[in-house]
């Protein structure tokens, strides 16, 4: 019987050929997790829980960096040049990862070919929250109160985050006279609120909730079709306007530069899906809801995630304001 013989495929031989060096000792030194936004931002703070918990579980110690700026994008744009090797990775979240790309003319990237997604790691619910001083105890009455005022101020965490589109987009669909201040960071955000200079903010439940405890805050709504489990008596914006286009969900994720060999891949991913659903609850106190997706669903989410917040950008018009 004669053996049908194939002709080699030089690129398959090539990746099987690193996949065979590199993984029977990978990572054999520590991996680098590069945040796109400041120390103390949501997605910082889910960077450094989850690293501790996937640490061990590797081998290795995961370091973090913060390079914030530009909307996640100056960060990004470090690990999309990156080595595939596996040693430096992006916690992607949806503003530097979907938003991008409907609001930055020329990314120094492309976020389909130059990242591959590793994990989602959690979605986060965001929270409307007014000042004490606010007379308003629900968000329809919180527009009202801007009607009459004549313009509300409210603060984000940076141009063209969820915390700054999701406002933009209740002022275009409800008529509302919001104006935005940007904040420099993501603390001065909380303090222009908390002190009364500015109305209302949007931002993640797992920030928030301290000041919402402490009576520094009152949250008038979830930007979700879900409430968060630890404020039970919050109702969705969904709920309060009766509109269903408000799941607008934050996202983070662990990307690797787009080269990156499968085995490597899976190898990252399982500890990062195992490190986030090990604290599943812990989160879920916090207004986090713990996702452990690999690459199988999570690519699928990622390339659907970027045309679902052009249209955002496009309502809210956003871009064309910068």
């Amino acid at each position: 019987m004669t053996r049908l013989m194939l002709p080699k495929d030089p690129q398959l031989e090539m990746v099987s050929d690193l996949e065979e060096r590199v993984m029977p000792r990978f990572p054999d030194r520590p991996i680098k997790l590069v945040v796109p936004f400041g120390a103390g931002s949501i997605a910082d703070i889910i960077a450094r829980r989850t690293s501790e918990k996937a640490s061990p579980l590797l081998g290795q110690s995961i370091f973090i960096e913060n390079r914030p700026g530009a909307g996640g994008s100056i960060g990004a744009a470090t690990v999309a040049t990156a080595p595939p090797d596996g040693y430096t990775l992006c916690l992607g979240t949806v503003a530097s990862h979907s938003i991008a790309a409907a609001i930055v003319p020329r990314l120094p990237y492309d976020l389909l070919a130059d990242f591959r997604p590793i994990a989602l790691l959690v979605s986060a619910w965001s929270l409307i929250v007014v000042n004490r001083s606010v007379p308003a105890q629900t968000l329809t009455e919180y527009l009202e109160y801007a009607r009459k005022k004549g313009f509300s101020l409210y603060v984000s965490g940076g141009i063209a985050t969820t915390t700054h589109l999701i406002p933009e987009l209740i002022r275009a669909r409800y008529n509302a006279p919001l104006e935005h201040v940007p904040a420099a960071d993501v603390g001065k955000a909380f303090t222009d609120v908390l002190a009364g200079t500015v109305d209302m903010m949007c931002y993640p439940a797992l920030a928030l909730q301290p000041h919402i405890q402490s009576g520094g805050v009152r949250a008038l709504a979830v930007a979700s079709q879900h409430r968060v489990s630890s404020l039970p008596d919050v109702p969705t914006v969904v709920e309060a306007l009766g509109s269903n286009e408000f799941d607008l969900s934050s996202w983070f994720g662990v990307f690797s530069p787009g080269k990156t060999p499968d085995a490597i891949v899976n190898r990252l991913s399982s500890a990062f899906a195992t490190a986030v659903l090990s604290i599943r609850d812990d989160l879920a106190k916090l207004g986090v809801e713990a996702q452990g997706w690999g690459p199988d669903r999570f690519d699928p989410f990622f390339r659907a995630e970027i045309p679902r917040w052009k249209e955002v950008v496009r309502v809210t018009g956003v871009a064309q304001a910068r």
